[in-house]
């Protein structure tokens, strides 16, 4: 009898068992359902005393029950599949971006959503991942060098068609995040300085050309001393001028076929107080609840910006607002370090990742992310203009939610099979 227990006390011994924090990054997990009950709570308070609004409380529990089922699907889906799914899934996303134009539900002046009974989808969100996976695939295969002329051509291209359909809607806050998702990937990718200063210039120079032209043609001085830097052909560096130049005039064109609305946004942005109780209204009431919280809050559901109303429907886009008015300093502290850890663990994983294509789609997630907080936060405390963003895993939104779990599902994944090479 005691041969027999010893036998098996000595395979007991030589078992070897997996650590969970082998399989799952615990920590970013944490941080991930942190955010989410953050973001539950918010929405709770947000919608307390508006009876018709507290549907969207119940809707965001059950989208967030729903999204604990998409995450452990996901996560063990076998790797083949997100190689398989990439291009089919950017294929059927443009073909819902097409369809929302012509069959979608307006919604504060975006035609960005289709009706599915109780339940409204956005396209958009599905295209982030659809774009993420086929872009990724495309510029980790062998044959590709992303700086050659070519090839990086057909990446922003891949990018491109998704951005112009979304800024049809128009979406521009979400349209802003796919111009993100492409500088995350050519960067990672080993995209050359040269290539990312031609991209990033023309950017640069045509939105400060909203300001004034004083600092459009500083600027453009700037571009001239680093294309002497650069020290390429008098052809070329004309060329990357030239390009920047347009870029003020391309700026002012598109000023033109915005929306009013949207121009109004950009104008009250830099003088809020022109218009204090129309498109100016939402930023000024926004920086006033964050301010008002001080450094402790006034306490769950005693913010008066947020019980009074002060901001319309501020459990979407400016939910930071009642994180800030209602757990003060900390709160809002706190929540950006659940949003840091998020970022930093991701990074991590991608530079542990052993495949190139994996590596790129966990960076074009961290894009996506920083995107969207540094957008949604900015507007709360008037950094950036009103343009319409969620705050991932925080703000309401079933399609939205879903998204940002499924990302953070794929990075999951990804991390069980960082060794793998295929």
């Amino acid at each position: 009898m005691r041969f027999f227990s010893r036998q098996i006390k000595l395979k007991s011994e030589n078992k070897v068992v997996t650590p969970i924090s082998d399989k799952l990054d615990l920590t970013l997990l944490i941080a991930a359902f942190g955010l989410i009950l953050i973001g539950i709570l918010s929405i709770y308070s947000a919608t307390i005393n508006v009876h018709i609004d507290q549907l969207n409380y119940e809707k965001q529990l059950i989208w967030a029950i729903v999204s604990v089922f998409v995450f452990v699907t996901v996560y063990f889906i076998p790797l083949k599949y997100f190689n398989l799914l990439a291009f089919p899934s950017y294929v059927l996303s443009i073909i819902f971006l097409v369809a929302v134009l012509i069959i979608g539900k307006k919604i504060s002046g975006s035609q960005s959503w289709i009706s599915f009974g109780l339940f409204d989808f956005q396209p958009s969100e599905l295209a982030k991942i659809a774009v993420v996976l086929a872009l990724s695939d495309f510029i980790s295969r062998k044959n590709v060098n992303i700086n050659s002329p070519k090839h990086f051509i057909i990446a922003v291209l891949m990018v491109l068609l998704p951005f112009a359909l979304i800024l049809k809607q128009p979406d521009l806050g979400t349209a802003l995040v796919f111009v993100s998702i492409i500088f995350a990937g050519l960067f990672w990718q080993g995209l050359s300085a040269f290539a990312m200063f031609v991209i990033i210039s023309p950017i640069i120079v045509g939105i400060s050309s909203i300001i004034s032209i004083i600092p459009a043609l500083t600027l453009l001085l700037l571009v001239i001393a680093a294309l002497y830097f650069f020290k390429r052909d008098f052809f070329i560096s004309t060329g990357v001028f030239i390009l920047n130049l347009s870029a003020i005039f391309f700026v002012d064109y598109a000023l033109r076929i915005l929306s009013p609305h949207q121009i109004k946004r950009i104008q009250t942005f830099l003088d809020p107080v022109s218009d204090p109780l129309g498109s100016g209204y939402n930023a000024i009431q926004a920086k006033v609840a964050v301010g008002s919280g001080g450094l402790f809050g006034k306490g769950f559901l005693e913010g008066s910006q947020t019980q009074l109303k002060f901001i319309p429907e501020q459990w979407t886009d400016f939910i930071f607002c009642v994180i800030g008015e209602e757990f003060g300093f900390i709160g809002s502290i706190f929540t950006l370090s659940l949003f840091l850890i998020l970022i930093f663990r991701m990074i991590r994983i991608a530079k542990l990742s052993k495949s190139d294509f994996r590596s790129n789609v966990i960076m074009m997630i961290v894009a996506i992310f920083m995107t969207h907080i540094f957008i949604n936060v900015g507007m709360s405390i008037g950094l950036v203009p009103v343009i319409g963003i969620p705050l991932p895993l925080v703000s309401y939104g079933g399609s939205a939610l879903l998204t940002n779990v499924l990302m953070i599902a794929i990075v999951m994944n990804f991390y069980k099979n960082r060794t793998s090479y295929s």
